[in-house]
């Protein structure tokens, strides 16, 4: 994977579950808290760090529904690091059709949010007909395209994204993205959900 390579992501906190599935019921389980999203992975903070290249699901509380990707840990932060974020960022493996589009769709960084801001101002009738949504969509699967057919930078390549700078303390994070209220956010941020526990027993590391 190249050094230069650079992804797109979006700060945000989002509720995660990661979980590795045994025909049995679940060989681990734990609960996260998410601080940036790529399409093509997330960085989530935690208090233990699994082994590097490690498989497991990683579930995002998103609006609307959960979404399930099949993952694997890609690179990890050491509690004792002085400048980064403690944590692991995690590559997505396996995203089917509907979760691509899910993705696709919640996936709004600042920039397409400015542009949506302009359009509708410009078209304000088409603002229930064409809803943000529509356009992340759209704008995403653009950016795809630029890539594959023109050589373009590799802002949506896959992987997951880099670790974030560690927070000043009493800090809170400032959004590069949209992020529609949800419950589910809600109760982790009033619950703390970067804290972490595993409930079952926990993988090779």
């Amino acid at each position: 994977m190249s050094e230069t390579r650079r992804y797109e992501r979006i700060e945000i906190e989002l509720p995660c579950r990661l979980y590795i599935p045994t025909s049995n019921g679940l060989k681990f389980e734990a609960f996260c808290t998410s601080r940036n999203l790529g399409l093509g992975g997330i960085f989530v903070t935690s208090t233990f760090l699994l082994r590097e290249g490690l498989e497991l699901f990683v579930e995002l509380g998103l609006p609307g529904a959960p979404l399930s990707v099949r993952s694997r840990v890609s690179h990890t932060v050491p509690i004792d690091d002085p400048s980064l974020t403690t944590g692991m960022g995690i590559e997505f493996l396996d995203v089917d059709a509907h979760g691509r589009e899910t993705l696709l769709r919640f996936f709004t960084p600042a920039r397409y949010q400015a542009f949506y801001e302009s359009f509708v101002e410009g078209f304000p009738h088409l603002k229930t007909e064409v809803p943000l949504r529509d356009v992340s969509l759209v704008l995403n699967l653009w950016e795809e395209w630029k890539i594959r057919n023109e050589g373009g930078p590799a802002a949506t390549a896959s992987g997951a994204p880099p670790a974030p700078a560690r927070r000043a303390s009493g800090s809170r994070p400032q959004p590069s993205g949209r992020a529609p209220e949800t419950a589910s956010r809600s109760r982790a941020a009033r619950s703390g959900e970067a804290e972490t526990r595993a409930s079952r027993k926990t993988p090779d590391r």
